[in-house]
């Protein structure tokens, strides 16, 4: 009795370890199947993008051209969208993940409207200093200053914002997508320096981001829910 319990002890280690060995093999293959398959879409987008210039969409506004280009020229769309539908175990995360990315974007907004109106400021009144006596003051030190206080409040805005009370998958999705859509939207922001182009190029893309995300969660919800296969 013994050795057969010791052979049937044996039998199911080796079953577990075989178990094991596949889903093991059966998630490397599907992270290498999906990593395939963005690298493939990227391939394909640039290439779409290098053959058909002038089909991209002109409008009339400069700013709308600006954000047409970050929408169909650049990989916001997609970044925006691989992180949004990730989210499958349940609504809350993409709730959370489409609330984080409103916010930071209209952070984002609101420190580069502020920073602009500062500048405009400055160059105005290049020191806060009216007047010096002819003491050998030097008339930066005030603007030395405030421009150190400024980059440290900059730096600590820049800081990716967590609203509480909210699914934590879903913004840590989105405080890992923010890094790029950040870093694209500050690329086109910075060629808008007209502020009509620069309200629309506003206005607009929270109308576009959060128009996409109502047509993802429509597309998720209408889809069943797969069972999971046992393995």
């Amino acid at each position: 009795m013994k050795i057969k319990r010791k052979e049937f002890l044996s039998e199911i280690k080796e079953e577990m370890e075989l178990r094991k060995a596949v889903r093991l093999a059966i998630n490397r293959l599907e992270s290498k199947r999906l990593h395939e398959e963005q690298t493939l879409r990227k391939i394909i987008r640039r290439l779409i993008t290098e053959a058909k210039p002038s089909d991209l969409k002109v409008h009339d506004e400069t700013g709308m051209n600006y954000l047409e280009n970050l929408f169909s020229n650049t990989s916001f769309l997609s970044d925006l969208k691989g992180g949004y539908v990730s989210l499958a175990t349940s609504p809350e995360q993409r709730s959370s993940y489409s609330s984080h990315i409103l916010n930071a974007m209209k952070g984002l907004l609101g420190r580069d409207k502020l920073n602009r109106e500062e500048d405009d400021e400055g160059a105005e009144a290049p020191t806060s200093l009216k007047s010096t006596p002819a003491t050998g003051i030097d008339i930066n030190i005030t603007d030395k200053d405030t421009r150190k206080e400024r980059e440290l409040e900059t730096e600590q805005a820049d800081k990716f914002q967590m609203l509480p009370g909210m699914d934590e998958s879903g913004a840590a999705a989105a405080e890992s997508t923010w890094k790029s859509l950040s870093e694209l939207i500050k690329n086109e922001l910075v060629k808008t320096r007209d502020p009509r182009d620069r309200a629309i190029f506003e206005e607009y893309l929270f109308k576009n981001v959060t128009g996409y995300f109502e047509e993802w969660e429509n597309s998720m919800i209408s889809k069943q829910p797969s069972e999971a296969m046992p393995l």
